[in-house]
């Protein structure tokens, strides 16, 4: 099976065909049959996605988008906490200029996507880490989506990419996996720069206390050491769809 089953999902011809199309190919005396069972499916999908879909609101995050952000709102209290003793002014530093970032959600427990109170879960989700490819979450969904169908054996491993799905298929790995779009090979993700992280939250601050439907989360781009970078995750009440 091909490499990039995920990436042709998005561009299927079948996709662009509507229910008087196939009428008019079934007239033609076409067996459109198995055809039509197919589109009426993935129309299905598309309708139950649309429906899971409005648990989370980003616009509610605007105000605190820009930086450095104000101490003083609720939004800085909640997400930061008590500064330390030693080092209040790095503390207050990183968290007045930490860019908001939304990571998707490649791989989780199940309980993750049911309301729960883990107080330390981990979770692996993906970053976009360039600016063309930032917030495209049609993007981050095909890349996802890529990497899953290689843990799950469904296509073929590139070298580049068999300890990232080593890992994958081991509960207990930590993952911290810089990824090049040229390593896949095809133009599509050209220039693109990813980062596959595992992070450990309180299942709580999650929208809903669980995983949203879409799998995106909001988190603080914290600080960058050596080669790692460090995030943590805005509360969910401050991006919750009210």
């Amino acid at each position: 099976m091909g490499l990039f089953k995920g990436l042709d999902a998005y561009k299927n011809w079948e996709d662009n065909l509507s229910m008087e199309d196939l009428d008019k190919m079934e007239a033609n005396g076409q067996d459109v049959k198995e055809l039509r069972e197919r589109i009426l499916a993935k129309q299905k999908a598309k309708a139950e996605k649309n429906e899971r879909l409005g648990q989370t609101d980003f616009s509610r995050l605007e105000p605190y988008m820009a930086t450095p952000r104000d101490r003083d709102t609720e939004f800085f209290k909640v997400n930061a906490g008590k500064p330390p003793f030693f080092g209040k002014a790095k503390f207050y530093e990183r968290y007045e200029n930490a860019k908001i970032v939304f990571p998707m959600v490649v791989q989780a427990a199940p309980s993750m996507y049911e309301p729960g109170d883990s107080p330390s879960a981990a979770i692996i989700v993906l970053h976009v880490l360039d600016e063309a490819h930032k917030n495209n979450f049609e993007f981050m969904r095909t890349v996802a989506d890529l990497l899953v169908d290689m843990r799950d054996g469904i296509v073929e491993v590139p070298a580049k990419f068999k300890k990232l799905v080593k890992d994958l298929n081991n509960p207990k790995s930590h993952i911290n996996f810089d990824v090049d779009g040229e390593d896949f090979g095809v133009d599509y993700f050209k220039g693109a720069k990813l980062l596959v992280d595992t992070v450990y939250l309180s299942q709580d601050k999650l929208p809903g206390t669980k995983i949203p439907n879409d799998s995106i989360l909001a988190m603080l781009d914290f600080y960058e050491d050596g080669e790692h970078r460090y995030y943590q995750l805005i509360h969910g009440s401050f991006y919750e769809k009210k």
